[in-house]
């Protein structure tokens, strides 16, 4: 394959995983700092909850692996164009301090790198968890993987893709259910019954209530943890579906709070309920 073929085969699979955005093949754009003309080998816009989001992909066929300088220069160019996600896909691999160089960045552009062939891996990423009958679509966000073993005391796990999980990690997410139909506790209940929680455990901590994204369907709310003995907060969000409370809570390092909040906002306007029934002795339907 030579790097025209290479490029357009992923061009082929973004056009086909985003049928309703405009894909454009070696799109230019001039920087809003370079004051030039800017190529982007592959360039996604769409519109998510009525803000336009753009997407720039860079289809590298090299022969050696992308180091931390290909990242560095990368990201000044997905400031420059003002995007708001990048993708550098290598045929070649990469090295672990140019993953981590792209995941740690500070600033909200949001940077993947993933090899040719963990493209549709990629692209596809998502799970149904569970509990009882009441069930969520789930998508990872970027550059993020589910993880349903690593569960001993929630439904599913959410982290980097490439990390090996580790509940002492400072990044990483889960989900869980509260079941509505025991008490018919509304959201605002299961604030106050964590808050009493908090209060009855001796825990040292300050809560505050973050503005967040809207659902037509169903009440949100975002919230922020901190402990006075731990040095990571922790943000839960919530979603109140008619039968079930979906939370979600996240770990991160207060300097990537801002990107990974985006991300958890991101699942919190995504996911659909779903009802399931169980037929013993068959397949979960």
């Amino acid at each position: 394959m030579n790097w025209k073929k290479y490029e357009k085969e992923i061009f082929e699979i973004f056009r086909n995983e985003y049928p309703d955005a405009e894909i454009t093949l070696d799109a230019k754009i001039v920087g809003r700092y370079s004051k030039r003309s800017r190529q982007i080998d592959i360039l996604i816009e769409q519109y998510v909850a009525g803000n336009r989001l753009r997407i720039a992909i860079d289809a590298k066929f090299f022969n050696k692996k992308i180091d931390v300088k290909t990242v560095e220069n990368y990201i000044s160019m997905l400031n420059d164009i003002e995007a708001h996600k990048g993708l550098l896909i290598t045929n070649v691999g990469y090295s672990q301090t140019a993953l981590n160089r792209a995941y740690y960045d500070p600033t909200d552009i949001e940077l993947d790198i993933l090899n040719f062939d963990q493209l549709k891996e990629f692209q596809t990423e998502y799970a149904l968890p569970f509990a009882g009958n009441n069930a969520v679509d789930l998508f990872a966000p970027f550059g993020w993987i589910i993880d349903a073993r690593s569960c001993p005391n929630w439904l599913a796990t959410l982290y980097q893709r490439g990390a090996e999980f580790d509940v002492e990690m400072e990044e990483w997410m889960y989900v869980n259910f509260w079941n509505r139909k025991k008490n018919n506790v509304t959201v605002d209940d299961l604030l106050k019954i964590q808050k009493d929680g908090f209060e009855q455990g001796n825990y040292e901590v300050e809560i505050e209530y973050l503005n967040t994204i809207k659902r037509k369907d169903s009440k949100v709310v975002l919230r922020k943890v901190k402990y006075k003995k731990h040095p990571i907060p922790e943000y839960t969000g919530f979603v109140e579906f008619e039968d079930f409370i979906f939370y979600i809570v996240m770990f991160s390092p207060v300097e990537l709070s801002n990107k990974n909040i985006r991300k958890m906002e991101n699942i919190l306007t995504t996911i659909t309920p779903r009802r399931i029934e169980i037929k013993t002795g068959g397949n979960n339907v």
